[in-house]
């Protein structure tokens, strides 16, 4: 099971995808809705909107009424920019969100890399760490991360890791 950060105009775009992720178990949470930082940091009322219409496109695939993930992923992570982002954080409270940044990745956004990197990445970022929340991407625009996904879940099962969602943390926790 995956936790899937959907952009909210690529889930009106293709809903049946985010429909069908929810119906098999994953995790949908928010990670705006166009995914410009000069739209979502404009102001408060900007980053708020961004949000819930992302909530609201989620509703609408997934058949749920008033959706809320409660989890949240800034565009390029917190840390880029956080001075900016540290009074957007704090908004996030205001609208019962968290937000959730990764401890390992494939680096599929940052440069084109072959299978073999991609796997690499993500062996020497999760190495020597106990729980991991990766960061990986659906697009193809500069990795097709797909290709790479079956062998990069092997070896981290190889390595005792368990899938989880954060349904699985919300369910245990009450």
């Amino acid at each position: 099971l995956a936790t899937f950060f959907v952009i909210g105009k690529r889930v009106e775009q293709n809903p049946e995808f985010v429909k069908r992720a929810y119906e098999e178990g994953h995790f949908i949470a928010n990670h705006t809705y166009s995914h410009q930082d000069q739209k979502l940091y404009q102001n408060r009322e900007s980053f708020f909107e961004e949000i819930l219409k992302t909530d609201k496109a989620i509703s609408n695939a997934i058949g749920i009424e008033n959706y809320h993930s409660h989890l949240f992923r800034f565009p390029c992570g917190s840390m880029v920019n956080y001075n900016v982002k540290k009074k957007y954080i704090s908004y996030l409270e205001e609208i019962d969100y968290t937000y959730l940044d990764w401890n390992c990745l494939n680096k599929d956004s940052e440069r084109k890399c072959s299978k073999y990197q991609l796997l690499n990445n993500l062996k020497k970022t999760s190495k020597n760490k106990g729980t991991l929340i990766i960061l990986m991407h659906d697009t193809a625009d500069v990795n097709k991360t797909y290709t790479v996904l079956k062998s990069s879940i092997s070896y981290l099962k190889s390595q005792g890791y368990e899938f989880r969602n954060f349904y699985d943390l919300i369910n245990n926790q009450f």
